[in-house]
C-alpha cells in the first residue's frame, strides 16, 4: 500500500513538473514576443524561470524596474566569480588586456560560506571573467552547490575538457555548460588564440561522454557578437545545431552614451568577485561598482542596501553614475540587446 501510494504521488509530481514546463514555455514566449518583443531570448527566459514561482517573481521585479521603485522584488541567481584568470587572451574581453584588478582565486571556505548564507537563492553561476576550470576546486565547488539544492550554469572557453574533466563535469551535478565559440574556424581561431577546430572535437568528446554516461548535463554554445563575429551567425547555427541543445548569441559591450535605465539592476542577479566584494552587475569587470562585502552581508541585504538603491534611483532620475553612463552593446540586428 506504501509503494502504490509512493508510486501515485511520484505520478502526480510529474504530470505537475510536465504542466508546469509547458505553460511557462508558452507564457515566456508571449512574454519575450510581445512584451520585451526580444522572441530569441525565450530560451534563455525559460532557464532562467522554469517554475511558476521563479516567474512570479522575475515578472515582480520588472513591475519595480517600471515603475521606478528603487527596490528589488526578489534576489534569484548570483554570479560567483571564483577566478578572474584565464589561459586566453580573447580580443573583446578585458582579462590580460589591461584588465587592472589583482588576479585571484576565490578560496572553497569563501564560496561555501556564501552559498551556505544564501539559501534562499536557487539559482547560481560560478564563473564571471576569467576561465572557472582553472581554479583547482571548481568541481568541488558545483558538487556542493548542488548538494544544497541549488542549480548551476557555467560558462567556460572549453581548451581544458580532456577526458577525465568532462567526465566529472557530466557527473557533477551541473544543470549546462556553456562554451564560447567565437566564429568559425579561422574567425574563432584568431580571436581567441585557440584552435577552432581542436575545440570543436572537445566538445564532440564532452557530448559523447555524457550521452554515454547518460547525464542530464545540457551543452549550450554562445558567440559573443561584434564585427569580426557577425557573419559567422549563419554558419554558427549550422555547425552546431545538431551538437549544442542551445546555440545563443551576445552582443559585445561596446563605449556608448546610456540613454535608457539598465533593467539589470532590478532583474535579480547580482555578481560576487573574486575577492567577496559584490558588484552591480556583469558588466563591471574593475569591480568599480561595489555595493557590498559577501563576507560580511547576504547577498539579499546587498541586493537592496543602500548603494544599490542608490544606484537604482541614479538611473531612475536619468543620472547615470560614471560605470554606467557610458556602458552600450554592439549594435546588430541578429541578436537582442541584454541590457535596455
Amino acid at each position: 500500500m506504501v509503494a502504490y501510494s509512493t508510486k501515485y504521488k511520484n505520478k502526480k509530481v510529474g504530470l505537475y513538473k510536465s504542466l508546469e514546463r509547458h505553460i511557462t514555455w508558452n507564457l515566456l514566449s508571449l512574454i519575450a514576443k510581445f512584451y520585451l518583443h526580444k522572441p530569441d531570448l525565450t530560451h534563455l527566459l525559460h532557464i532562467k524561470y522554469p517554475t511558476f514561482k521563479q516567474i512570479f517573481y522575475g515578472i515582480a521585479n520588472e513591475l519595480f524596474y517600471v515603475i521606478g521603485v528603487a527596490y528589488g522584488a526578489k534576489l534569484n541567481a548570483y554570479n560567483i566569480e571564483i577566478t578572474n584568470a584565464c589561459n586566453l587572451r580573447c580580443k573583446m574581453c578585458p582579462v590580460n588586456r589591461g584588465m587592472k584588478r589583482k588576479t585571484q582565486y576565490m578560496d572553497f571556505s569563501l564560496f561555501k560560506e556564501i552559498v551556505d548564507k544564501n539559501r534562499g537563492v536557487e539559482f547560481v553561476l560560478p564563473f564571471q571573467w576569467g576561465e572557472p576550470l582553472m581554479h583547482k576546486d571548481f568541481l568541488k565547488m558545483v558538487q556542493y552547490a548542488v548538494s544544497k539544492g541549488i542549480r548551476v550554469m557555467f560558462t567556460t572557453n572549453g581548451t581544458m575538457l580532456n577526458d577525465d574533466i568532462c567526465r566529472k563535469i557530466a557527473e557533477s551535478g551541473a544543470e549546462r555548460i556553456t562554451i564560447s565559440v567565437d566564429g568559425i574556424g579561422e574567425t574563432h581561431t584568431e580571436i581567441r588564440g585557440f584552435d577552432y577546430y581542436k575545440l570543436r572535437e572537445k566538445v564532440l568528446n564532452l557530448k559523447n561522454i555524457r550521452d554515454e554516461m547518460k547525464s542530464n548535463l545540457k551543452i549550450d554554445i554562445s558567440m559573443v557578437v561584434f564585427n569580426e563575429t557577425e557573419n559567422d551567425v549563419n554558419r554558427l547555427y549550422d555547425e552546431w545545431k545538431s551538437i549544442a541543445d542551445r546555440v545563443q548569441l551576445i552582443p559585445r559591450f561596446v563605449p556608448g552614451r546610456r540613454t535608457v535605465s539598465c533593467r539589470e539592476l532590478w532583474r535579480g542577479i547580482i555578481v560576487v568577485l573574486a575577492d567577496g566584494h559584490v558588484s552591480i552587475c556583469c558588466a563591471d569587470f574593475e569591480g568599480e561598482g561595489i555595493v557590498g562585502d559577501a563576507r560580511k552581508q547576504t547577498l539579499a541585504e546587498i541586493w537592496n542596501g543602500k548603494k544599490m538603491r542608490e544606484y537604482r534611483r541614479a538611473h531612475i532620475k536619468g543620472k547615470f553614475p560614471p560605470i554606467c553612463e557610458n556602458c552600450s552593446e554592439y549594435e546588430t540586428d541578429l541578436v537582442s540587446k541584454r541590457f535596455s
